[in-house]
């Protein structure tokens, strides 16, 4: 690892919070299929690469928050 750039490093390091994310994902979850407007997809898609996130783990927080609020 010593002999990396820095950039090669900072790929390792993204891999690893991946990983990450995907381990907690795959604890208790279920696989749907949405419809959704090509438009909106589009947007959250956008919105979860400036987040750094995942589009799965963008829609798990957006519905959580909106579960809270109502």
């Amino acid at each position: 690892m010593k002999r990396l750039g820095p950039q090669t490093k900072k790929l390792f390091e993204i891999k690893k919070s991946e990983e990450k994310e995907s381990k907690k994902l795959q604890q208790k979850t279920k696989k749907y299929t949405f419809i959704l407007p090509v438009d909106l997809m589009k947007e959250v898609k956008h919105k979860a690469v400036e987040e750094e996130k995942t589009i799965s783990q963008f829609v798990i927080d957006a519905l959580k928050n909106y579960l809270k609020i109502t």
